[in-house]
């Protein structure tokens, strides 16, 4: 007598359960007899019309299905040769199906685009592998997805057969097939976005030069789409921002570089789609209100300068009067970024939106510095609880659209919003950051909470700009006075630059208890810088020794400590270096200047004293 195996009965379970998913769908499944990695083959009906097309199925069945801990794949085991078989050599669309006939569920899976699984193969020497097939990929369910990676597959199969035929061979082969047209534009938009990953992958690794020469011909070629296109500027945007941000350019450089490329997506995006305008469209709102508060903080830097320490008072009403126009424009200019948010939240194609609002909230981040320095607490408040709602927009959107890359831009925008662990934002990041199930994702949103940690009690994170920050900082003065600093060759340039350099002497007051740094001669540049600016280091320094009554004048402070080292300091028994936590504060700065009053005093007029002179 003749009987089933248990084993057998299981497998045709299985193919019953596939056969009754795809048949509404238009796929026929035929058995395959003789053929010992694929089970069945399935033919792709049109209205009842067979349309040519055809893919395999390697169908696995089981009453003990393997799932994973928080049943987010079902594990299946794959002999090797198998496996490599299907991701390598096939060049028929294929795919792996796991039917759970306890539970009557259909998964699929398709290992031809597995990139994973390819690394996987290409080091293991074991006979079997585990291949993770996601319980999310269930049909019927899913059967647009599964119909859209169908066409992958074949996408990916005819770009590896070009790859490996002669040009030649690939046009016969390809010759009278129907819709040339439309592969062609499929080859081009495929190609592209591995081209726009290659880039962000250079991007990654810090080669922007490689990444600004694969972008380029992308930028200009009439053939790639206007998405293709916004992403690569969008890229670009990245790349020039960073290399801003090293120049040691002044800030509001950065926010001229976002409305520049605002303005490139828009001209882009002009005759469409909608999403993209809407993108470009809050972008450049972010990009301005970036602007504007930047100019709020080269503004702020200008006005403490002269309110304190005896400034120009002329320059100090000037900037409190720009301060409160521009205060004005910042809210108003916020309050259309409110309502392009709100639109955003129910706009049809909001899945391309949540990074765009994101911009909206670190636009304001140095604002909201400003704010607090200036002890304006309830408008800081009012602001803060403000843009974290939007943050919370943004993260929303990109958790509806399936981009977790996306919350980590949102809760990256949170943490420009504070400068405290206590603050909602940052507990509000945090709660966030637990919430990622993928392991990468969730390292990434832990390191971005402790380097917001780390900045915020002063200590230097990698990747951030670590060049003269001083400079940078006059920089951003002189642009609310409207100097160019940009011209090397202009002596009001090399002024503020020496002025820059020679502000804290703290390395050479550190050198010994008994030197001193005063001001000497002052030229007309000096004196213009003076009045600008509100600082004297523009002027050549003496260095005096008040133990023994010496005294070295030069123009940049280092070359006149070495030369005064040199002819007095390295014989001498008396040196007495400070301690080695000491610091030259603005307390120690007008300490100092009290406690030797009556040495520098006779000097002023004198050959090593304060004195005015036509030349610098």
């Amino acid at each position: 007598m003749v009987t089933k195996s248990h084993e057998h009965e299981i497998d045709q379970a299985g193919k019953r359960l596939l056969r009754d998913v795809l048949e509404p769908l238009d796929l026929v499944l035929n058995d395959v007899q003789e053929d010992f990695t694929v089970d069945c083959n399935v033919q792709v009906f049109e209205s009842s019309v067979p349309t040519g097309a055809w893919f395999h199925v390697q169908l696995k069945s089981s009453e003990v299905s393997e799932y994973s801990t928080n049943s987010d794949f079902v594990s299946q085991p794959l002999k090797v040769d198998h496996a490599r078989h299907f991701v390598n050599e096939l060049m028929q669309p294929i795919f792996l199906v796991h039917v759970d006939v306890t539970s009557r569920r259909v998964f699929w899976h398709a290992p031809q685009l597995d990139m994973r699984l390819a690394e996987k193969l290409k080091m293991t020497k074991a006979q079997f592998i585990n291949v993770r097939i996601p319980t999310s990929q269930e049909l019927p369910g899913t059967a647009r997805d599964f119909m859209e990676t169908l066409d992958n597959v074949r996408l990916m199969l005819a770009t590896r057969a070009l790859v490996r035929a002669t040009t030649s061979s690939f046009v016969e082969s390809v010759r009278g097939l129907p819709g040339q047209e439309a592969m062609l534009r499929a080859f081009q938009e495929k190609g592209d976005t591995l081209k726009l990953q290659n880039v962000r992958s250079l991007i990654e690794q810090n080669r922007d030069a490689e990444a600004r020469q694969c972008l380029a011909p992308l930028l200009i070629d009439p053939y790639s789409t206007v998405e293709t296109k916004f992403w690569g500027h969008t890229q670009l945007e990245a790349i020039e921002y960073k290399e801003t941000v090293h120049s040691g350019k002044p800030q509001t450089e950065l926010s001229k570089l976002r409305i520049t490329n605002a303005k490139a997506l828009q001209r882009l995006t002009a005759r469409g789609p909608s999403y993209l305008k809407f993108h470009a469209l809050i972008v450049r709102l972010a990009a301005e209100l970036e602007a504007l508060t930047h100019e709020y903080f080269t503004v702020y830097l200008a006005m403490k300068a002269h309110a304190e320490h005896s400034g120009n008072v002329a320059i100090a009403f000037t900037m409190i009067a720009r301060r409160s126009a521009l205060l004005r424009k910042i809210v108003l200019k916020y309050n259309q970024g409110l309502r392009l948010s709100r639109l955003a939240a129910t706009y049809p194609d909001r899945w391309m939106l949540g990074r765009a609002v994101s911009q909206i909230p670190r636009a304001i981040g140095s604002f909201l510095a400003m704010l607090e320095s200036e002890g304006k607490l309830h408008v800081l408040a009012s602001f803060s609880e403000s843009a974290l709602q939007i943050c919370k927009l943004s993260a929303s959107i990109a958790v509806e659209t399936g981009d977790p890359e996306g919350v980590l831009v949102a809760m990256l925008a949170a943490l420009t919003l504070t400068r405290s662990v206590e603050s909602d934002a940052y507990r509000w990041s945090e709660e966030l950051s637990n919430r990622f199930v993928d392991a990468r994702l969730h390292s990434e949103a832990k390191r971005l909470l402790d380097r917001a940690s780390s900045r915020w009690q002063g200590k230097p994170q990698t990747g951030d700009y670590n060049g003269d920050l001083l400079w940078q900082a006059f920089q951003n003065f002189a642009t609310a006075l409207g100097v160019n600093t940009s011209d090397d060759a202009d002596p009001l340039v090399r002024g503020l630059k020496l002025a820059a350099k020679d502000d804290n002497p703290e390395r050479v007051l550190a050198y010994c208890e008994h030197l001193i740094v005063t001001q000497g001669a002052t030229g007309p540049i000096a004196r213009r810088i003076q009045q600008l600016f509100n600082t004297n280091r523009a002027a050549s320094k003496v260095l005096h020794c008040k133990l023994h009554a010496l005294h070295l004048e030069g123009k940049e402070l280092d070359p006149t400590f070495e030369s005064f080292k040199i002819a007095h300091c390295n014989s001498c028994p008396d040196r007495k270096p400070r301690s080695t936590n000491w610091e030259f504060t603005e307390s120690v700065a007008n300490e100092l200047i009290d406690a030797n009053r009556a040495f520098v005093a006779p000097l002023v007029g004198t050959q090593f004293g304060i004195r005015y002179t036509p030349e610098d």
